[in-house]
């Protein structure tokens, strides 16, 4: 009752996983745990034993109905069928309450595994965040380095065709050249 108390108990969640670390993890809680089991099972045989008392104590009353008794022979029959319906019930109860205490010891148990791995998901979570809004930068810095390298590009077009304008002036202004200056050595030569 007291472990199923602390189990149940509405404490922090370290001090909750810290206590039931040590219950998994010692080994007087396991040989506690496996002595529950038995006395368990010998509670269970003491259910069976007291339904069968049970049946027979009511076998007996049928068969002795038809006979007449005197009054200790009906109440020793009725404190026995009392005691047997008292030990069944006990046992039963007993029975019962060990399966609810299994059952919500088993569900506490688990309840913190899902809370551990919660928490362990929701720390890779946040890193995984903070890795998607780092890819994130990352390729808006890609995507304004390759708008600035395109503006470059047609910058460098729009100059292209100043440059053959430009090549197409030196050429002619090269040939003019030329031309003067055959020109002037025929001139010199005359």
């Amino acid at each position: 009752m007291i472990v199923f108390c602390l189990v149940v108990l509405p404490l922090p969640m370290h001090w909750r996983r810290a206590m039931m670390r040590a219950f998994k993890s010692s080994p007087v809680v396991a040989k506690a745990l496996y002595a529950l089991k038995i006395i368990f099972a010998f509670i269970f045989l003491l259910f069976i034993d007291t339904f069968n008392r049970l049946q027979r104590i009511g076998e007996e009353a049928e068969q002795e109905e038809g006979h007449h008794h005197d009054y200790s022979f009906e109440a020793s029959l009725k404190a026995k069928r009392f005691y047997a319906q008292r030990n069944l019930y006990l046992t039963g109860f007993t029975l019962f309450l060990s399966l609810i205490l299994e059952r919500t010891t088993a569900l506490v148990v688990d309840m913190l595994e899902r809370e551990e791995q919660l928490q362990h998901m929701k720390k890779e979570s946040a890193t995984a965040n903070d890795d998607t809004n780092r890819l994130v930068e990352i390729d808006s810095s890609y995507k304004k380095q390759i708008d600035d390298l395109k503006a470059e590009i047609g910058a460098l077009k729009k100059q292209r065709p100043d440059f053959e304008s430009l090549k197409k002036r030196a050429g002619q202004q090269s040939t003019e050249y030329d031309q003067l200056v055959k020109e002037r050595d025929a001139l010199l030569k005359k």
